[in-house]
């Protein structure tokens, strides 16, 4: 595969259709993750989702006849890309929402497109447009309304706040690399070598720190493993690494930021958590930031122009 121009000159409906997909399964993983991690070790939890999620993966890529070799001069962009877009963020992220209310760690986590932008901008001086900014703009200014709301509930989890923001800016990093790293690798194959190697990593995390909590996952546990190694990353991985290596950085991040609209959403409905007016106003600004950055002939001078010529 080869990377894309910054800003493609089309949206197709398969796009959309894998940004729908990694939105609403991303975004329910929130509440089942912070379900399954307040009974159970984290990073056995998610070792055990990683594994489910590579070996899902290498079926399917078994089934479509699709190669995992990897040639040699690929295999460090691989590994940087893995450490960055899986290690990077799944490591503060499990943790973050073992310490904040799972919509609102949903949230802080989907900073994650300002990051892209800036180390887009940093390290591969991608031009930023008036569309980008304002998308960014919208998409912040929901953020913000939700940590206002939360900011009592947030007060008492100071360095849960802090780890969600790492895994965010880690995750930012990794979504401009993946736009600007050129690999004859089929996507699957980078999604099946990404998840092996968080596998191996988080076994060893759990061997290391978690040893004396360890017990079998009970079916409650277990449907959840099975959640997010099938759908969290299996599926959704595969659609998310096809819309970041086709669209810009900022406009793949910005595509799914309603992922934290469904795990509000998702922890009302699953944990209990409540819904205020603060999330129904974020949710229609992020829905302008996404028509905004998603639609390709979206012109605001156009829009203006047209306004001050029915006036």
């Amino acid at each position: 595969m080869t990377s894309q121009a910054s800003e493609p000159a089309k949206v197709s409906a398969k796009d959309l259709l894998m940004v729908l997909i990694v939105t609403v399964s991303w975004g329910m993983n929130y509440p089942v993750m912070k379900f399954v991690v307040n009974s159970y070790p984290p990073s056995a939890f998610r070792a055990f989702t990683f594994i489910v999620g590579f070996v899902s993966i290498g079926i399917y890529a078994h089934f479509k006849g699709i190669s995992l070799s990897v040639i040699s001069k690929e295999k460090w962009p691989v590994f940087k890309l893995s450490m960055f877009n899986m290690v990077g963020w799944h490591l503060p992220m499990i943790y973050g929402v073992s310490m904040l209310n799972s919509g609102r760690a949903a949230i802080i986590g989907y900073t994650m497109p300002v990051w892209a932008l800036l180390a887009s901008a940093l390290l591969y001086r991608e031009k930023i447009n008036g569309r980008s900014i304002v998308s960014i703009v919208l998409a912040m200014t929901a953020a913000l309304i939700l940590a206002w709301g939360s900011h009592e509930q947030w007060g008492n989890h100071p360095l849960g706040v802090g780890v969600m923001l790492v895994a965010a800016v880690t995750w930012g990093i990794g979504n401009a690399m993946v736009k600007n790293t050129v690999l004859a690798l089929h996507g699957v194959a980078l999604t099946f070598w990404a998840l092996f190697i968080a596998f191996v990593f988080f076994v060893f995390l759990t061997i290391a720190f978690e040893r004396d909590q360890w017990a079998w996952p009970n079916f409650l546990q277990w449907l959840a493993i099975l959640y997010g190694g099938v759908i969290t990353f299996a599926i959704s991985y595969v659609a998310w690494f096809h819309v970041a290596r086709k669209l810009s950085a900022v406009s793949s991040g910005l595509s799914i930021m309603l992922v934290p609209v469904f795990g509000v959403t998702g922890g009302a409905l699953v944990l209990g958590e409540s819904v205020a007016l603060a999330d129904i106003s974020a949710l229609i600004l992020i829905l302008i930031a996404m028509a905004v950055v998603l639609t390709p002939n979206f012109n605001l001078k156009q829009l203006f122009q047209r306004k001050s010529d029915t006036q």
